[in-house]
């Protein structure tokens, strides 16, 4: 979800070349990322009514949060694993990529288990941490590329998340469910908005290619 607010399977591909890219590679790169326009799409959904009914039901048990929390954790993971395998650009960048979604998913998995509060709060931040480190190392090393903004955006805000988790002090899980609600309808919008975006690019690009062809 680049990513703005994406999982990082779908991030604007960092190139080595230091510099920054010409016309013609960000046209190519708006193409690449628009053709997955509904992956974006459905991710950003399915974030957004995470967020909703979380906030909604900030009173249900840990069983039932963990689970909803858990299930963001597992479907952003395996984007980010996927994504390690099948996108191109740097190697270390992948490498990480691919870290992060493995500890996603496997933290996703644990919250499906009904922990305490406390340890449900754990998994969470840790999770958020690590998508926000990894989105704001894309977004820094993104020089000229479009998106980089966001990607530092919602990176930074990711690892706040994480970090107001982590350090709360014996949080309730009417807090986590608040904290958690926010930030994913947050998300979930920002990403709908840059999916449209991307598809809206991606379609000015194919449009004037065909007229290039034409003439």
């Amino acid at each position: 979800m680049t990513s703005r607010g994406v999982p990082v399977a779908y991030t604007t591909p960092v190139s080595p070349n230091p510099e920054p890219p010409s016309e013609d590679d960000i046209k190519d790169m708006l193409s690449q990322i628009g053709s997955n326009w509904g992956v974006v799409l459905a991710f950003g959904v399915i974030t957004l009514l995470i967020g909703i009914a979380v906030m909604a039901w900030p009173n249900a048990t840990v069983g039932i949060i963990g689970i909803l929390l858990g299930i963001w954790l597992l479907i952003s993971g395996i984007f980010s694993l996927v994504g390690s395998f099948t996108t191109s650009g740097d190697t270390g960048n992948r490498v990480l990529m691919g870290i992060a979604g493995a500890i996603a998913i496997i933290l996703g998995v644990l919250c499906f288990r009904g922990e305490a509060v406390e340890i449900l709060a754990l998994f969470v931040g840790i999770g958020w941490l690590l998508q926000g480190i990894f989105q704001t190392i894309v977004g820094a090393q993104a020089k000229g590329q479009p998106g980089r903004g966001w990607d530092l955006f919602l990176g930074i805000l990711g690892i706040v998340a994480g970090i107001v988790v982590l350090v709360w002090p014996a949080p309730s899980l009417f807090v986590l469910a608040w904290v958690a609600g926010i930030w994913f309808v947050i998300l979930g919008i920002i990403t709908i908005v840059a999916a449209f975006r991307l598809k809206s690019a991606a379609e000015k690009i194919a449009t004037e290619s065909d007229d290039s062809v034409v003439i």
